[in-house]
């Protein structure tokens, strides 16, 4: 009976290898594989720590380093390529997981809908930590069903939701369904020992994340509240313009809305079928799952990354759907009866594939980016100074390969500049004060201030605007560049660029 399943893991790897483009990294993509190389180099090379942990939403220790290695040994195409084999592994352990609880038929009908979703055959072929973080929670889901009388199972736990947590920050939302499922593989035992096996596994749960993250550093703290824990609700990750929520609900519904659905449906089977009631705690337990994401994006207003997120919380609901398509045929014993059940089951794979498969909002292909006549102009001294629009700058050094370091390069949203004879070096590895404003003491400045004085400095080279975050300190920029004596405008597709003529004599 592997033929389903085969065939299920075939489909999703063609859908997502249709989506595996060969050039081209998106911003994200770009991001996280220049990163990992950069902390590669500083591990052998030293010169400072580019401080990727205080704004990465997950630990980049894991990932990038991962992605960079991938990346030297076969490219982007590997990199992504091995997002696509851990999202199989994920469906995989869906169908395992879903087995265990409910049997064959609605397994495999749980990893078709997964795997013939858009989001999934998107995060598939997405150079990202996403599939990773989500093949790890999958884990942690299967040793939870495996863990009802087995003590090694049960130990794996919380080790595995840390290891997903640190991969991507936002998976710990995802923590108590984890705990909730494991706990309640107990329910035949009364709730008294449900109750007892949440409380020990979360209290041990969040006693790890805690002392992983006291042994992280203050850095690594701040970033997981900065993209994670403390973000403000109404504004989005650099305060881009809010959603309202009816277009967050039509966002969701638009790439899981029908298997949300079926899994509610689900909960109306349980209850029509006598026999079945025992299963409305973990039917319950899938359906909150795949609305958890939803929700928080209408209490953040927020759709930075839902679309990779709700992927995470559709492979717990499912488990749900295949429950209510096809546990009809787990009961019956005629096989020709369970085949007119399993038929009308099965053709709903497709039905999901038809409605589903053209909904991928991930950027699985990078920008098309016209940075050519901007390219030779980083590439003729090897100590100058960038500064570049935050969006695509990682982009631009990736896809041209460009072997610029960390400390040459500054984002359109953040400067630090080191204050001339003060000490301070250009990786701000140097302590020392850091101002928003002129003072004495100051080592660097940061800020509208920090720019107007490195921009006066002639401190950058090169100040592009391509791929800019359109926040108000690049208004500043470009209005002090503009008024700078010595930049001159060089080019202006995709936004202005300038150079200081003195660092280009030819």
């Amino acid at each position: 009976m592997a033929v389903p399943v085969a065939a299920v893991l075939i489909m999703q790897a063609f859908m997502s290898i249709r989506l595996l483009h060969t050039t081209g990294a998106s911003p994200d993509e770009a991001l996280y594989i220049y990163s990992g190389h950069q902390l590669i180099r500083e591990l052998w090379h030293g010169g400072g720590s580019p401080y990727y942990e205080t704004y990465f939403s997950g630990a980049p220790a894991i990932y990038p380093v991962l992605a960079a290695i991938l990346d030297h040994i076969g490219g982007l195409v590997l990199v992504r390529m091995v997002s696509g084999v851990f999202m199989l592994v994920a469906t995989g352990l869906l169908f395992a997981t879903a087995r265990h609880l409910f049997g064959y038929w609605p397994a495999v009908i749980a990893a078709g809908l997964f795997a013939a979703l858009g989001i999934t055959q998107g995060l598939g072929a997405y150079a990202t930590f996403d599939a990773l973080a989500l093949m790890l929670m999958a884990f942690a889901a299967y040793c939870a069903v495996r863990a009802a009388n087995r003590t090694g199972w049960l130990l794996a736990i919380p080790a595995v939701l840390l290891l997903a947590n640190a991969t991507k920050y936002a998976s710990v939302l995802f923590d108590p369904a984890v705990i909730m499922l494991a706990a309640l593989m107990l329910r035949a035992e009364g709730w008294r020992r449900v109750g007892q096996r949440a409380a020990i596994l979360a209290s041990v749960t969040l006693f790890l994340l805690a002392i992983a993250a006291v042994l992280a550093g203050t850095a690594y703290v701040k970033g997981i509240l900065f993209t994670t824990i403390a973000r403000k609700t109404g504004t989005g990750v650099l305060n881009l313009t809010p959603a309202n929520s009816p277009t967050i609900v039509m966002f969701s519904w638009d790439r899981i809305g029908l298997i949300v659905v079926i899994g509610a449906l689900a909960l109306i089977v349980a209850l029509v079928i006598p026999k079945e009631r025992s299963s409305i705690p973990l039917l319950a337990l899938f359906v909150i799952a795949g609305l958890l994401v939803t929700l928080e994006a209408l209490h953040l207003h927020d759709l930075t990354s839902v679309n990779k997120h709700d992927d995470f919380g559709v492979w717990f609901t499912a488990m749900a759907a295949g429950y209510a398509l096809a546990r009809g045929a787990e009961l019956i014993r005629t096989r020709y009866v369970r085949a007119l059940w399993v038929i009308p089951a099965l053709l709903s794979v497709p039905v999901t594939l038809h409605f589903y498969a053209n909904h991928e909002p991930i950027a699985t292909a990078g920008k098309v980016i016209d940075a050519s006549q901007i390219v030779p102009y980083l590439q003729v001294n090897s100590s100058d100074q960038y500064l570049m629009g935050g969006q695509l700058n990682e982009g631009i050094l990736y896809n041209f390969h460009l072997p610029i370091p960390w400390r040459r390069v500054s984002t359109d949203n953040y400067i630090k500049y080191p204050v001339p004879g003060r000490g301070g070096n250009a990786s701000g590895s140097v302590p020392g004060r850091v101002c928003n404003a002129p003072a004495p003491g100051c080592m660097y400045l940061q800020g509208p201030e920090g720019a107007r004085a490195a921009i006066h400095a002639h401190w950058f080279a090169v100040i592009s605007f391509i791929g800019q975050n359109h926040l108000p300190i690049d208004t500043v920029e470009l209005d002090t560049v503009r008024t700078t004596p010595g930049y001159i405008l060089v080019s202006t597709v995709g936004g202005p660029t300038y150079i200081y003529a003195h660092d280009y004599p030819r």
